[in-house]
């Protein structure tokens, strides 16, 4: 065999082997993306792995999904690679506008060598690119139009093939099988979440004076994550776990939620057994896991002397410290058989004196903030 023989061999084999690595790139690519798909939970984290995903498998610097929103008949940004973070929340397309429109109104993949020299894009997109090849497909599932996902700007600066194509359009049938996942998973949610809301209402209403406390706290509690800045997950987190936090009730005795008086040091021991038993009754719904620490610990005292747990300052989860703020104002300005409800200057100035004993102070500083801003009546 001649030395030029070999050597095409030789080139020829690493052609190969580069090959066979590309493709094992890939199936390891999509077999993330369809574990994702299998038990999505959070949809906005799992798209923005999908984008990372995908840009690092084409080695691209820019990529997004957009969602179509059935009201607006609009493409929204809903995750994205490479783009400023500021600009992707005023991100809303039209169908038939820019580059991602016309995907979503026409509904097949698209491969662009180069958008300013391509008639249907040059005139309506104002994008801006580096590398003027891109690629874009159709997100669906079962026949049902849900977004667009594009990548753009190889690092290095090649053309994308007709290879990057495919795999983009598998990579769209995953995300399209994740979202309606999402979908469904919500759908159920809203289901168990509406039932157990309805218990919640029923423990509120066996005694008139708490009458919509579950509401009240859910109110206060949600008013103090938006003045604390508080990400989408944990207000979700939240929202939950305020609507439910005396679920446990359910559990205690009609004579003692209802006693007019004093209760005895076994009813009082009782009554704190609430938030273990509400803990319990939720287990089984595992998309309430991240809210059964607040429920546990909405009773738990800044200065450690609360309970079930006796946890002290930041080691009380943050959730719980915001509702054990929230729940205490309302039961101080309710009307009580043994009590009258203290005004809301009355109640203001209790928080103040308790910041760092019963309550986180930054959350009570916060909470004042709604006061005075008038946010909460």
């Amino acid at each position: 065999m001649s030395i030029e023989n070999l050597q095409k061999d030789i080139r020829g084999l690493k052609s190969r082997l580069a090959q066979k690595d590309q493709q094992i790139k890939e199936l390891q690519l999509m077999h993330k993306i369809s574990k994702e798909a299998a038990g999505v939970t959070n949809l906005k984290k799992t798209l923005q792995l999908i984008i990372e995903e995908a840009c690092g498998a084409f080695e691209a610097g820019i990529g997004s999904i957009l969602l179509f929103d059935s009201k607006s008949k609009e493409l929204v940004m809903k995750a994205a690679r490479g783009l400023d973070a500021e600009f992707l929340k005023s991100v809303r397309i039209k169908i038939g506008e820019r580059i991602s429109g016309w995907v979503a109104e026409s509904r097949k993949p698209l491969l662009v060598v180069d958008v300013e020299s391509d008639e249907r894009f040059a005139k309506r997109s104002n994008e801006k690119y580096f590398n003027k090849s891109l690629i874009t497909a159709p997100i669906s599932c079962r026949n049902k139009f849900l977004g667009v996902i594009n990548i753009n700007n190889k690092k290095s600066m090649e053309v994308f093939t007709e290879h990057d194509l495919d795999l983009l359009v598998a990579i769209a049938e995953q995300a399209g099988i994740i979202i309606s996942n999402a979908d469904t998973y919500r759908q159920f949610q809203e289901v168990y979440l509406n039932t157990v809301s309805a218990l919640t209402e029923a423990i509120d209403t066996r005694d008139h004076y708490t009458k919509s406390h579950s509401e009240h706290v859910t109110k206060y509690a949600m008013s103090i994550a938006k003045e604390m800045d508080l990400d989408d997950e944990r207000m979700n987190i939240l929202r939950d776990a305020s609507k439910l936090h005396d679920i446990g009730k359910i559990g205690v005795h009609d004579y003692i939620l209802m006693k007019p008086g004093k209760l005895t040091k076994e009813e009082w021991e009782e009554i704190k057994l609430h938030s273990i038993k509400g803990v319990k009754i939720l287990q089984p719904l595992t998309f309430l896991n991240g809210s059964l620490d607040a429920i546990r610990g909405h009773h738990e005292r800044f200065d450690g002397k609360g309970y079930p747990d006796g946890k002290k300052g930041k080691n009380i989860s943050l959730e719980a410290r915001i509702m054990a703020v929230a729940d205490s104002f309302d039961a101080m300005t309710t009307e009580r058989p043994y009590r009258k409800g203290l005004s809301i200057k009355e109640a203001r100035e209790e928080m103040i004196r308790n910041k760092g004993a019963q309550f986180d102070p930054e959350i009570v500083d916060a909470f004042i903030h709604c006061l005075d801003k008038q946010k909460l009546k």
